[in-house]
């Protein structure tokens, strides 16, 4: 324990009770889902509690974005617009369709894709808009499902981060085209690995059914090229467990970021910029994100060392680069900082041009991973070793 001072690092809520359900799937002798009692009774429940028609459980939040590409059509020559602040699966599920991702700026208030930005975007090539709901921040929905409808595309929402977050009245996941979801260890609610695509569409749902599980329409009759993205029924069972008891698990959250909020707000708009959930949102707080300012005086990567440091474990550096400026994108699409030209991809070029918002964030950027296990108390802690270590020099 650093100097004798408590230490505060993610743990995933798991409990007896998930244990007997996940005991009680392995005994079953049915380990594949959604074949077995979980895997339909997450589905059914993972439904109800979305208020959509359908949810259909997969191996993970990548393969829940991979299959919501593949069953609206997305393929070659096709243009997803998507932010380049989120995590590599928003944009790398575009290039595993045969697509491109283009991307488009962030509003710094919510961390989500900025509606104007993205209609600046769109081309004739323009088939969908991938929209995060970052840390558990809803993004601003009305103008993207504005855009989204003018333009004729589709609208996915990456809500991996998201479960449980509502935006005017409506959970995220159930405002766009196609929902998709992770069940990492870190996120709301975890089945170990795991994910869901949620839709109210007769026709997605199908294909997302006969993508995931090889495009089999009959025992060893294949109508299509298809995955295997299905989900294993130990992974649904405790799924199923710990979506039982969702609300809680956000309520910990909830009351953890309100005294974190409460405790720093002497010093928002000065030293950082807190997260300000608008009052027709419910933030999920999978990441209680903020922004340092540049009277910080030293570098965020410092802080964030000085923190963890101190026992706060938790602090999140998400995202410290734009997908853009990574290897993988400079090296296959051509974009990467300072370069005011356009490049080769799949037969075309793409222009690339700086997103402001984007690269703010990257650089102020420092969250904490909220864990359900934290208390109000260890919010009182975080507040007080960030006030102190922001106003040591």
């Amino acid at each position: 324990m650093p100097n004798g001072e408590r230490v505060l690092r993610f743990r995933p809520w798991i409990t007896e009770d998930d244990a007997k359900v996940v005991v009680d799937a392995l005994m079953s002798g049915n380990l594949v889902s959604p074949y077995g009692k979980y895997g339909k009774l997450l589905e059914g429940e993972l439904a109800k509690y979305l208020n959509v028609k359908y949810a259909l459980a997969v191996s993970s939040g990548t393969t829940a974005l991979h299959l919501a590409l593949k069953a609206i059509g997305v393929g070659p020559g096709d243009e997803v617009i998507v932010p380049a602040f989120t995590f590599l699966a928003t944009a790398s599920s575009v290039l595993h369709s045969n697509a491109v991702p283009v991307f488009a700026d962030i509003s710094l208030e919510t961390l989500g894709l900025d509606p104007a930005s993205v209609e600046g975007k769109i081309t004739d090539r323009t088939k969908a808009i991938i929209v995060v709901h970052l840390a558990g921040m809803p993004a601003e929905m009305d103008g993207l499902i504005k855009v989204a409808r003018e333009h004729n595309l589709y609208l996915i929402e990456d809500t991996a981060q998201a479960l449980g977050a509502i935006y005017r009245g409506v959970k995220v996941g159930a405002l766009g085209d196609l929902g998709t979801f992770s069940f990492y260890p870190t996120k709301t609610i975890t089945s170990s690995e795991g994910g869901a695509v949620s839709t109210n569409s007769d026709e997605l749902a199908s294909r997302v059914r006969l993508l995931r599980s090889h495009g089999e329409t009959g025992k060893y009759y294949y109508e299509e090229l298809g995955y295997n993205y299905r989900m294993g029924e130990l992974q649904a069972a405790l799924g199923y467990s710990q979506l039982l008891r969702i609300e809680e698990i956000i309520r910990r959250k909830e009351a953890f970021a309100r005294v974190l909020t409460e405790e720093l707000s002497s010093l928002d708009n000065d030293l950082l910029i807190l997260p300000k959930p608008k009052p027709y949102v419910r933030h999920a707080w999978h990441i209680y994100q903020i922004l340092l300012t540049d009277r910080v005086g030293k570098p965020r990567d410092r802080v964030a060392e000085e923190l963890r440091a101190r026992g706060l474990e938790a602090v999140t550096v998400a995202y410290p680069i734009p997908l853009y400026e990574t290897p993988l994108f400079t090296k296959m699409i051509g974009h990467g900082k300072g370069c005011p030209w356009s490049c080769p991809f799949y037969g075309r070029k793409i222009e690339y041009k700086p997103l402001p918002n984007t690269e703010e964030a990257t650089r102020r950027v420092l969250g904490i991973l909220v864990s359900p296990h934290f208390t109000e108390d260890d919010a009182s802690y975080a507040a007080k070793i960030i006030k102190e270590t922001l106003t040591k020099q």
